[in-house]
Order: C-alpha cells, then structure tokens, then sequence
C-alpha cells in the first residue's frame, strides 16, 4: 500500500503547491485580467444549415497571439482586438479553486491562465479541470481539451480530464476560459494531477517561471540562418532563412537582402521556388534561379533600383552557374542524362555505376551578356567540374575525375586551364591521384588548392618515414602557373583545412580549419609567409563570407554551450561585432551547465583530449550516470553546438557527458592522424577503455555503476568493438555502425573509397588480421552488455546490414540487443518528425538502462521479441 499524504508546500515565498492522495494540485497561476469579446455581426440569424452562432465557438478564437509566447509575471501581450494583456499571479482558495474578477458588463468575457508542468522525467500522468464555464486547454501548444457547456446550478461545476505524456522537462499549461453574458455563478476553476505507479507526486513539480532544459524542440524548431553572403563592396548582405512547418515535415525557406550599415530590409525573396541566390563579382545585382516543371529559368535583380529580368528561360537539366568576374558572360552546366538504370537486368559498370546518377554527365556552356549567344564548351565521357574563373574573365580552371579501380585511392585527376578567346586547353596535371579543388589568385598567377597531404607526390606530407598518411588531413597548397612549382604552406601547420579564401582586397589567405576539436578562423599572409588566428570568442566556426572587393567578412560561429551567431569582421583590424544572434529568441530561457576541458595521458604516453558537459545546477555532492561519447574515426568530434548527438541535451536530462577524441583524428598534425591507418580499434578501443576509467577516477560524482557509451558510423563500429573488449559499460548505442569491415567495404557505396585511406593496402584476401580479427561480428560471443543498433533502413553509406547482422548474432546468442530501423532514412536522420522519434529513442533507451526507468522505452516499443 502506498502511503497518503496531504502536505502544502511554501516555495521560495510565493509558490504554493498542494500535494494530497497522490494528486498535485495546482494553486498558483499566472492570469490575464478578464476581457470582453464581441461576437460576430448577424449572430442571431441562421445559417446554411439552418444554425444560429453558439456561444462556444468563441473558444475556437484566440484572442492572444501565444506562438513562441512564454508567460512570466509582468509580462505584456496584446490582444487581437488590440487590448493589452499583462500576466499577474493568484493563488487558489482552500479547496483549489483559483477566482477569475469578472468586470461588470453585459457582454462575453474570457480570461487566460497559464503554469509551467516540470517532469522529471517521462510520466504517464492524468490532468483533470473543473470549472462552472467553457473552457480550453493547451499544453506546449497543442490542444488537450475543451469544456462547451455552462452549469447554472449553484455549486456545480463540469471537467475536462485529459491522459497527459510528459517527457523530462517543462511544459507549459494555457487555458482559456470563458464567461457568458448574464450568468452569475462565480468565475472559478480547478486543475490537478493525478500520477499512478510507478510515478509518484515526487516527479512533478509546477513554477511561474519559463525556465527550462534544452530539449529536442529547440533543435528542430523556430527560425534558422543558413547562410549570409556578402555584395562585393561589402555594402548589402543576403541572408537565407529556413524554419520547419510542425507537425508536416515541410520546411519553408526565404531570403532577404539588407544593408550591412543599418540592417534595414531591402528586398525579400518569399514564397516561391527560389534557389542558387549568387551576388554578382562587381555590382549590387543579385542572380537566382526559379525552377517549374522540371525547367529553370534564371533571373537578374538589382537590389539598388528594385529592377527584374530574365537571364535565360526554361532550361532543362540545369545543375548550376558562375559569373566571370567582369560579368560579361555566365558559365553554366547542364546535365546529359546517361543510359537508364531501370531495367530488368542491369550491367553494373564498376562500383561507382551503383550510386543513381553516375551514368550522368555535366558539361560547360557559355552565354555572353552582351549578344546573348550561347556557346557549348566541353563534351565527351568525363564530367566537367568548373573549378573557378581567372580574375581576368579569360581563362577558365576546370576538371576530370575519373575511377581508377586498380590503384588506391581509386579515383584519378586531371586539372586544365582553358582560354576562352581560342579554346585552347592547358593542361596543369593529369592522372592525379589525389584530387584537389583550387582557385586562382587575385593576379592570377597561382592557384590555390586543398587536398590531402600525398597530392602533388606528396608535396605535404609530413610524417616519419614509414609512416602511412591520413589523406583526410587537408592541406593548402599555392601552385605556380608559370612554372608549376609547389608551395606545401600548411604542412608544418597542425590543424586540417576546411575551406580557404584567397581575398582579393587584402590579398591575404583565410582558412577555416579543424584545430584539435575546435574549428577557427586563420589569416596567411602571402608575403611575409606568415599565420596567425583570427580571435573570434567563439569555439567552432562554422562559415566565414567574405566581400569580394571590401576587407569586410561575415563569420558564423558559436560557443560550445551557446548557440551560433552571426558576426561582421573588419579585416584592417579585426575588430568584430555581432550582426544576427538568431537563435537567441528560442533559448532565451533554457539553462546550460558547464562545459570544460579534460584530457588525459595514454599509458603509452599519448595525450588525448576531451571535455565534459555538466548538467545544470550541478551538484559535485549528487551521484550522475555518465554518457560517453566519441567518434574515432577521421575527424574529431567538433564542438558545434547542436548536431545529432546534442551533449548539451543529454547534460540537460542530468547526464555527465564525456567525450574524448582517440588518436586518429585529424587536427591534432599529421602523425596523430596518420594513426588512423590500419588501426580499426586496435589501439583507440584501449583509449576510449583507459580515457573512460580514467574520467571515472578524476570525476567522484560519476557514477560508476551507471555509464552507457555512443557511436554513429565509425563511431558505432567502436561501440560494437567496445562490447567485445569490455563489460565496464551498463549500455550501449550504435547507430549506423558496421560490424564486418569486409562487407562494410564492399557493399557500402563509399566503403571501398574510404577504406583506401582507413585501411590502406589492406585487403580482404591480404590482412585477414585485420578484416576479421577487428570486425565485431567474428566477436560477438563476447558480448553481455545491453546493446541498441539504431540504422537509416536506406543507408548507402553504411548498409544497414551492418546492423542486421550484428542483431542477428546476439539474438542467437540470446544476448540483450534491440534493433531500431528508420523508414526512408539514410546515412543521417533528416527528417523533421523521424528525428524526433529517433532522438526519443535513444533519451528513452538511456533512461531505461542509467536511470532505471523503462516506462517512456515502453511506451514507444511495446512489441514483444520473438
């Protein structure tokens, strides 16, 4: 038998919650003075259906605008009717019952009431409301409820109840209530709820304030930057939006044009397939493409004089477009479509003949402004890859990719300058093993080019001898087009390149790249061959714009625990301002733990580094279940702030989030990443083991008992690896993971390419230490911890099979292991109202196995197992 109670709880002087018979009962409310509503003209009169107007449907009405609306104390709003509203708190009586003031009038009045719910955690509760009139309920938004009827005799009052499925955080209780004309029972309603076991009166609590954790809503929700781009004189910017459009999973997308002085709106772009928004090299005109039937037509707008033209008109096959930078021609590619791939039976020529479009090609054309004539430029069986367009409009830098299957990394580059007076073609290198992209230089007489450090026969590597280098480790390269000598400037620079501007205002060189787990903002000067980093307060850089004929630049950047925003960079002396802190509005009121570094030394004498999110309002005194997180792969897991695996979201559900980045990664200089070579967890499972034991030891407050570890990708194929060398573990997620190296490497569509770096000379039939001994499917005996394999059921990149298999196995092994497939899904869950079923998910699998609380994991997978 449980015990019942009645307690009144005082809180903080001003918050009264009553708890009694496992019910809480709400008696402290936010509420709008009472209002008079009209009802609408001829309300007497009967309509088609021979009805007159009901009173009720005055509920359907909202009379405040509530979107994105989070009420406190004090806080106005305006009424459609133009009326102001200011939320005041009350407190209920004796028995519950909170009193509305109704003013003396004849007409119709509503009020509204609203209390934040905070669960804590996922509860199954019952949420009953009493009231003599009509009203409505809301919870987050959406509609629970309604009560149409009015009760005229004295003490007497009607109910609304509603089940209620809270997950971990706070909701947010609106209800609108509404008294006749004419009726004179007291104004009066009452609101509890009632928890069943295994809940208790203990997992809920009520508060008048909109503070709150972040939860999967403030990912997917409100209004987002994609982009901001600059004119070439630095005076106008065009910023591109997109928000989502709950419940559908439609978005919609816009784009503005604005002066970067004042930030005054100059155009916007809405409400139309509208896309490929460029600014031209020299003027304030901005060119984009509309698309209709399958045809694209693109148009001219220039932002000074509002004034719109066509371009060209209905084209098909349209893949894109470059203005020369004296804008006298454009360059465009079309796309000729190859031979069908839907047929009955089907010749598959080589592997890159199984992706959709490889039997496609695109090719060059050229209009000139002036004639208007089009001219086609390349042809043949090779697409064409418009690389850039010298400063002097007269030469294009174009490409050729083509496989190679008998030589790593299977793929080969040729690179060409063409000169547009004479079609004459140049060629700069051919059957480049290692593909790069390039530029030219504001004079141009180099190029500028990325790629990994054994292109230009390995100008940039910088390793000991013996060692194999790791290719995803991007340098920069200047080429001389004079005499095709090689400047490696990165290769003594540990951080990997993201992208690379060769200003033409400064003549300076801006990278963007991966430096450690950060990603920065970095300056080269070309004469005085020198670095230095851009200082931005900020911890990850996602884009950095740049005004092509001003020292002006726009960097989008965000802080680990803070979301991103949008600065303006004076490139004479960097000083930066903030021009768009768009997210600011959706997490006005969530609350962030700390995030700090945490790094430890290998017993082989390797650092590596991590860092660690602590839940807010942390208490060094609790005990918290630890999540441990990593990638493994090539990259470092970045400190961006939202993502797909959001650690400031696990934190926020009392997690201790630790996440590490193994030897592998690169970032950290050229031998640190070469270790990725050949080592599929031979060495980086005993870090992520040692680092975890480790953490534990420094960190009294984690709970040892408690701790799940995550993967996705490369990182799933860790978890599982993990599962065959350890049961420190309590849980365990892989999502995408692969469990067999071989069949990863040959079915996947980029298993064979991005094993000619990760597994390099390695083979099948020439390492099967490797190809079996590392692959967690020959090892799945070994495996005792609960194991959850989540996978896209149209992944290309990492089959699903993957999964399957590795399900398969623990199943016969009588193993505890779930499998989750995402319908239509692929590599990445993308999709608005899938992502968040699958992100559900995983919060329910944690809270099942480190909180011991399986009823949300239930409520979603009810099924038995077979």
């Amino acid at each position: 038998m449980k015990k019942h109670f009645l307690l009144t709880l005082i809180l903080m002087g001003y918050l009264t919650i009553t708890l009694g018979n496992d019910k809480l009962v709400i008696s402290t409310w936010l509420h709008t003075p009472a209002k008079e509503v009209n009802i609408p003209l001829f309300s007497d009169t009967e309509n088609t259906r021979g009805e007159t107007f009901d009173i009720s449907q005055l509920l359907e009405f909202d009379h405040i605008d509530l979107e994105q609306h989070f009420p406190q104390i004090g806080k106005p709003l305006t009424s459609i009717e133009g009326q102001p509203y200011t939320w005041e708190q009350t407190f209920t009586d004796s028995d519950g019952y909170v009193f509305v003031n109704a003013s003396d009038t004849e007409k119709d009045q509503v009020a509204y009431m609203a209390v934040y719910i905070w669960a804590e955690r996922w509860i199954n509760t019952t949420l009953e409301l009493k009231s003599p009139y009509m009203l409505k309920a809301w919870v987050n938004g959406e509609r629970i409820g309604a009560k149409t009827t009015v009760e005229e005799e004295e003490n007497t009052v009607g109910k609304v109840t509603q089940e209620l499925k809270l997950e971990r955080g706070k909701h947010l209780l609106v209800i609108k209530t509404l008294k006749p004309a004419g009726k004179l029972l007291d104004w009066k309603l009452t609101c509890n709820l009632e928890m069943e076991d295994p809940w208790s009166i203990s997992d809920l609590d009520v508060s008048l304030s909109p503070d709150n954790r972040k939860n999967i809503m403030h990912i997917m929700d409100g209004t987002k930057i994609s982009s901001i781009n600059l004119s070439s004189d630095g005076k106008f910017y065009m910023i591109n939006y997109s928000r989502s459009l709950p419940p559908s999973d439609q978005s919609e997308r816009w784009t503005e044009i604005r002066k970067l002085s004042d930030q005054s709106l100059v155009h916007t772009f809405r409400h139309a397939s509208l896309s490929r928004f460029q600014w031209l090299p020299q003027s304030n005109q901005v060119s984009y493409t509309h698309n209709r039937n399958g045809k694209t037509t693109l148009y001219l707008h220039d932002v000074e004089s509002g004034e719109m033209k066509k371009i060209m008109e209905d084209m098909e096959e349209f893949r894109g477009y470059r203005w020369a930078p004296d804008e006298s021609y454009i360059i465009y590619t079309l796309r000729d479509k190859g031979s069908s791939t839907d047929t009955d039976l089907r010749q598959v020529l080589g592997m890159r003949d199984r992706l959709p479009n490889f039997r496609h090609r695109n090719f060059l054309y050229q209009k000139d402004m002036e004639s208007g004539m089009h001219r086609r430029l390349t042809f043949g069986n090779l697409s064409s890859s418009l690389q850039d367009i010298s400063p002097d409009s007269k030469t294009l830098l174009f490409s050729h990719s083509y496989p190679d299957y008998t030589q790593s990394p299977f793929s080969r580059q040729n690179m060409y300058l063409l000169n547009l007076e004479d079609l004459s073609l140049d060629t700069l290198w051919a059957d480049e093993l290692y593909g790069l992209r390039a530029q030219f230089s504001p004079d141009g007489s180099f190029l500028l080019a990325t790629g990994g450090p054994s292109a230009f026969a390995e100008a940039g590597k910088n390793v000991p001898e013996g060692v194999v280098v790791n290719n995803y480790d991007t340098q920069a390269y200047i080429y001389n087009l004079q005499n095709g000598a090689i400047n490696p400037f990165t290769r003594e620079f540990d951080p990997s390149i993201n992208s690379a501007t060769w200003h033409a205002a400064d003549n300076h060189i801006y990278l963007t790249a991966t430096d450690e787990d950060y990603r920065r903002l970095f300056r080269y000067n070309v004469n005085r061959e020198r670095m230095e980093q851009v200082e931005i307060e900020a911890d990850f850089v996602s884009s950095a714009n740049f005004a092509r004929n001003a020292r002006t630049a726009v960097i989008t950047a965000n802080k680990v625990n803070a979301p991103s925003k949008h600065y303006t960079v004076n490139l004479r002396n960097m000083r930066y301002e903030v021009l768009k802190d768009s997210e600011s509005e959706i997490y006005q009121h969530v609350e962030f733990g700390e995030a700090e570094n945490w790094n430890f030394t290998t017993a082989e004498g390797t650092e590596i580094k991590g860092r660690v999110y602590y839940p807010p309002q942390f208490d060094p005194e609790s005990n918290y279940p630890v999540i441990v997180y990593y990638y493994a792969g090539t990259s470092p897991v970045s400190r961006s702030f939202g993502g797909r695996y959001p650690f400031n979201l696990w934190a926020g559900n009392d997690y201790l989030v630790y996440v590490l980045q193994p030897s592998g990664a690169v970032g950290f200089g050229q031998e640190f990443s070469a270790a990725h070579v050949n080592n599929w967890g031979v060495t980086v499972a005993d870090e992520i083991i040692e680092g975890t034991r480790k953490f534990l030891e420094a960190h009294p407050y984690a709970d040892a008992d408690k701790i799940g570890c995550a993967g996705a990708s490369y990182g799933g194929f860790m978890t599982m690896l993990l599962m065959t060398r350890t049961d420190m573990f309590t849980t365990a997620i892989s999502h995408a993971g692969i469990s067999s190296i071989a069949s990863y490497w040959g079915e996947g569509y980029w298993g064979y390419g991005y094993s000619a770096e990760a597994s390099a000379g390695s083979f099948p039939w020439n390492n099967k230490e490797l190809y079996v001994e590392q692959s967690p499917l020959f090892h799945a005996d070994k495996i005792t911890t609960p194991l959850l394999l989540l996978t896209g059921d149209s992944d290309t990149n990492v089959p699903p099979g993957e999964s399957i298999q590795m399900y398969t196995a623990l199943k016969i092994l009588g193993r505890p292991v779930e499998l989750i497939k995402v319908k239509g899904e692929d590599h990445h869950i993308i999709t608005y109202g899938k992502r968040i079923l699958w992100n559900n998910a995983i919060m329910a699998w944690w809270n099942k196995h480190l909180k011991d609380q399986e009823e949300w994991w239930s409520e979603q997978f009810p099924g038995k197992n077979y």
